[in-house]
């Protein structure tokens, strides 16, 4: 037996027999699945060993993973970080936002949505006016609430911004 998987077994063995059986044994496989890919890259002769760069290599050669295998897979390797005492969060893959955010990504308001993921992205508003042609100043009267605009500007920035929707209908 590989000596990072005994050191697993430590772990593993009373967190599994605790809680939530079934999901405490998904987690534990997904943890296995990251190990043995960090293993099968690059030798991991020990926990004591994986660092950030080793969660950023298994991003990159898992980028089509959606965002709830690739949240799981996190939330796995956040636990591994707290077996083996890491300082901080392991590095988050790019596919995701983190439902845990305090608005979960749900607005109410169109100006508010576009500049939230504007700044998520950390455009300016003069990067966003040149990646979608628009106006600088159309941009600001857009996020400061104008209603008077033509929605195929408003379409564009949602594309540019990766911004979906969702519609409701009010009863009347």
């Amino acid at each position: 037996m590989r000596t990072w998987a005994e050191e697993l077994q430590a772990h593993t063995h009373d967190y599994v027999r605790r809680g939530g059986k079934q999901n405490r044994k998904k987690q534990v496989s997904l943890i296995i699945a990251f190990l043995e890919f960090t293993d099968s890259t690059e030798k991991l002769t020990s926990l004591d060993r994986l660092g950030k760069r080793h969660v950023i290599n298994f991003w990159k050669s898992h980028r089509d993973l959606s965002e709830k295998v690739s949240y799981d897979y996190w939330l796995g390797i956040c636990k591994l970080w707290e077996w083996i005492n890491k300082p901080d969060k392991p590095p988050k893959p790019n596919n995701f936002i983190n439902p845990g955010s305090v608005s979960n990504g749900v607005f109410t308001e169109l100006s508010s949505a576009i500049k939230s993921a504007r700044e998520s992205y950390s455009y300016t508003i003069q990067q966003l006016a040149n990646l979608t042609g628009l106006e600088a100043t159309l941009i600001e009267s857009i996020e400061s609430g104008e209603t008077k605009i033509l929605f195929s500007d408003i379409l564009c920035l949602l594309k540019t911004l990766k911004i979906s929707t969702l519609y409701q209908v009010a009863d009347q």
